[in-house]
């Protein structure tokens, strides 16, 4: 953790909201990332997890009003709750200026967040529960799920390693990696280039204690090369989310060779994870606009695109 203070200040900041389900924080506020100096001031991402997400805009308009421009104010007031619940189920509010902090919040029901855990029908909630959080409010269901989703996070992600004589480094870039596949962020250079790589480097703590310390699907050798136990990975295949383990079945079959066999399943496991993404990505793009009202939309991506071109620049110098 970067700044053990952060976490006070989280708590102050959830004590002015209606009651959650649970709470919790992420990115580079939360998750130490190599490259970032203490004088870059960093945004707070928080996602809060409620049982009714109409309810609790209903309540928190009452008592944090000033959270939200007009747009929303007017969006979250008369929206269905199938509007609310559309792309990936997550509405975000960015802009949120309490205390010395900046948030982004997003707000989703439980039963979304435990389906994307298990299901990966958007990977937008998995992706991100797979990397470094800080769990300020704990539901013990959204954990069980969560352990079930990094169980199948690692199997994915040793089934995509292609070099030769991987590292431990390379699995936990691989690992960050999984959530970028298909992001619009990406795609259109709002991000830093180096941003999984820092990721992996600032978490590898998180990572040894929840990914190499839970599992024999791989052995770490003394020069920190990995060894891929795949008898034990492609049984593991089984337990991944059903659609994603359906598009791998139907890609195979017995006449291949082991390597025709993995080039096949890399391949599916790829289309299948950049397609929801890109899809449930896209689809929190336009929905922003009416979340956090044009100017804050615009203002975000363009701070995004800003932060992203600044990175690169100072990357290829």
């Amino acid at each position: 953790m970067q700044n053990l203070n952060i976490r006070d200040k989280i708590y102050d900041f959830i004590e002015t909201l209606p009651k959650p389900v649970s709470i919790k924080a992420y990115g580079s506020s939360i998750a130490y990332q190599s490259g970032y100096t203490k004088k870059d001031k960093k945004q707070v991402d928080l996602i809060v997890i409620v049982d009714d997400i109409k309810k609790f805009y209903e309540e928190n308009l009452k008592v944090n009003k000033y959270m939200y421009k007009l747009t929303p104010r007017i969006y979250f007031k008369f929206a269905s709750l199938k509007g609310l619940k559309k792309h990936a189920s997550i509405c975000y509010t960015t802009h949120i200026n309490y205390g010395d902090n900046i948030y982004k919040m997003g707000v989703i029901e439980k039963e979304d967040v435990i389906d994307d855990l298990l299901n990966w029908k958007t990977f937008y909630i998995a992706g991100r529960f797979q990397k470094e959080m800080f769990t300020a409010i704990s539901d013990p269901e959204i954990e069980k799920a969560n352990e079930i989703n990094k169980k199948n996070a690692l199997t994915v992600a040793l089934l995509l390693l292609d070099k030769d004589n991987p590292t431990i480094n390379d699995l936990y870039e691989k690992l960050c990696s999984l959530s970028y596949m298909g992001d619009n962020r990406k795609t259109f250079k709002a991000e830093d280039p180096n941003k999984i790589k820092k990721l992996a480097e600032g978490s590898k703590d998180f990572f040894d204690r929840e990914y190499k310390n839970k599992t024999d699907l791989f052995k770490e050798m003394p020069d920190e090369t990995i060894k891929i136990n795949y008898p034990k990975v492609y049984a593991a295949m089984k337990n991944l989310p059903r659609n994603l383990y359906d598009e791998i079945q139907f890609s195979i079959d017995v006449k291949m060779t082991e390597e025709e066999m993995l080039n096949s399943i890399r391949k599916s496991i790829s289309g299948y994870l950049t397609r929801i993404i890109r899809q449930s990505s896209h689809g929190q793009t336009r929905k922003g606009i009416l979340t956090t009202g044009p100017q804050n939309s615009i203002s975000y991506a363009l701070e995004k695109l800003k932060k992203g071109r600044k990175k690169e620049k100072i990357n290829n110098v």
